[in-house]
Formats: C-alpha cells, sequence, structure tokens
C-alpha cells in the first residue's frame, strides 16, 4: 500500500495523519508526505522601480516563510509517521495545491492519497475545502479526505449499489486488517418498497438485486473476516438515508464507490458521492476500482 499524504500542519491535515496511522493496514504501508508552496500574491505593477523591487522582495520573503512552515509541517508529520508505517519519504513542490497533489500522486502511483477537507488559509497554507474537493474529482486513486480525528472504534460504513464502483469498496476493506474486533455495516437505499426484493435465507439479502455485490461479499470473505457485519436496507432518497444510517452507526469512516450504477460516466464522481463528501460529519473514504488510473493493490 503506497499512500500520499498532503498536508500543510493544519489540524484538518493533523487528523488525516491520525487516520492513516489508526487504519489497521496490511503491511507493508510506505507513505510519501507531500506539500506545496505556493503564494501568489496580488497583482502589482509600477513604473517606479523602487516599489516594484519593494514588492518583489516583499513576495520572496513570504515564499521564504511558506517554505520554512512547511518544511517544519513535512518533519513533523515524518516523525509521527515513521514509527507506525513500514517507510516515509517526503517531497515539497511549487503550485496550485490541488492539481499538484493530483499530478504527484499519480506520478507516484499513489493507491490512496490523504488529504484533510480544510487547511489553513490562502497564504498560511493549503487544502481548502475545494482543494480537497479538487483532489477528490480528479485524483486517479481512492481518496481519503480526513474530517474528524479517529476514535479508535475500527467502525466502517459502506454505502453500496450494484455499481463496479460498489464491489471496490467491498475489496478496498477486504484489504485491511479487520481482525480485532472491527465492525462492519452495509446500507443500501431502495427508492421505495416495491423494489425491494423479496428476502431469502441469505444475511445479505437486500443485496437479491445485485448479485456481483453479493458474489464480491462472499467471495471477499468479508463476513466471516469482521467481528461483527450488518446490513441495513432503507428507504428514500439516497443522500439523506445514507446520512441517517451515519449518524446511527457512527463509523469512523464512510466508505462509499466514487459513482454509482446511474452516473454519467463521464463524471469524476457521482451526484450521491459528492453531496455525501460535502454533508457527511465523519471522514468520508471514496473509491475507485482498479484500472481507473494507477493500478490499486487489490486488482485481480
Amino acid at each position: 500500500m503506497h499512500i500520499f499524504f498532503a498536508t500543510d500542519g493544519s489540524a484538518s491535515a493533523r487528523f488525516a495523519q491520525a487516520q492513516i496511522l489508526a487504519m489497521p493496514w496490511c503491511p507493508p504501508v510506505h507513505v510519501t508526505v507531500m506539500t506545496a508552496v505556493f503564494v501568489s500574491p496580488p497583482p502589482f505593477t509600477s513604473f517606479v522601480s523602487s516599489a516594484q523591487q519593494a514588492f518583489d522582495a516583499a513576495s520572496a520573503t513570504l515564499r521564504r516563510d511558506a517554505e520554512v512552515r512547511l518544511e517544519e509541517a513535512l518533519a513533523k508529520a515524518r516523525s509521527a509517521l515513521e514509527a507506525g508505517v513500514g517507510s516515509v519519504a517526503t517531497r515539497m513542490h511549487a503550485g496550485p495545491p490541488g492539481a499538484t497533489i493530483v499530478e504527484m500522486a499519480r506520478a507516484c502511483r499513489a493507491d490512496l492519497v490523504a488529504v484533510g477537507s480544510r487547511g489553513l488559509g490562502v497564504y498560511k497554507g493549503f487544502l481548502l475545502g475545494s482543494v480537497s474537493v479538487h483532489v477528490a474529482n480528479h485524483a486517479r486513486c481512492s481518496v481519503l479526505l480526513a474530517k474528524t480525528p479517529p476514535k479508535g472504534k475500527k467502525r466502517y460504513l459502506l454505502a453500496l449499489d450494484d455499481s463496479p464502483y460498489a464491489v471496490a469498496a467491498i475489496r478496498w476493506l477486504r484489504g485491511l486488517d479487520l481482525s480485532e474486533g472491527a465492525g462492519i455495516h452495509l446500507v443500501k437505499v431502495f427508492r421505495s418498497r416495491e423494489r425491494f426484493p423479496d428476502p431469502d435465507a441469505s444475511k445479505f439479502a437486500p443485496w437479491g438485486d445485485a448479485p456481483e455485490v453479493l458474489e464480491a461479499i462472499r467471495e471477499e470473505g468479508l463476513d466471516a473476516q469482521a467481528a461483527r457485519v450488518t446490513v441495513e436496507a432503507r428507504f428514500g432518497h439516497e443522500v439523506p438515508e445514507i446520512l441517517a444510517s451515519v449518524r446511527k452507526f457512527e463509523p469512523e469512516l464512510l466508505v462509499i464507490g466514487a459513482k454509482g450504477h446511474c452516473s454519467p460516466a463521464a463524471s469524476p464522481l457521482g451526484n450521491v458521492a459528492r453531496k455525501l463528501i460535502d454533508h457527511a460529519p465523519c471522514s468520508v473514504l471514496v473509491v475507485r476500482p482498479s484500472g481507473q488510473g494507477t493500478p490499486g493493490p487489490f486488482s485481480r
């Protein structure tokens, strides 16, 4: 597993760092810690050479200060992560943060990008809300958006439909070490009770209309691997019902596929995924199937 962790030292970035350390990864785990230097001063031109020189000097000082702060953030992140993962590398790049994170994660062939949902501000750092959304939209691999620090409960909620992205989400969880007290809650939302299949003897009856998801659950051994697997069928619109299940189950992480079976092919994120990213009260993992860019660790 290669995790690409983008940080600016903010509280939100530290949440992402803590999530990386708290997740029960199967070794080996390599983490690349990255930060982006991006200082965009307001436009300034002057025919007075002394004024232009003063402005250029101030801009250079602002950039140097930003580099010092970000180097400190990299050093702290490396120190915190080294004891919990196999290896840690650090990188600093110049450029707009969103595009730079996506580009460098792709160049590093990362399996997962971890970012905070908010940063320090326009000039003090990056990872603003718009940046984390950009990463979720454009990264070629799965993305962890950290909104809260880990609670240590090892509770994961999967919002599933019958798409390949749902199967990828199941396989992503299967790649974790869930042998010690993990709880997994599977949720599927039906628009009406008329569309709910007749239950059978299977404990996964709500997925009777999605045989590929049922097959993936059984094939991956997810029901036998975790200490507790529960299944819930809800009725109504996807976003409010999934959020209601999140509030009820209180998961460490909401795991969703990047798109559902009804999402346009050209859309990097489905409407449901986009709204859940915005409104979920917990951290969110957006899973993309292997083959959507960089090969993932669970490709077949």
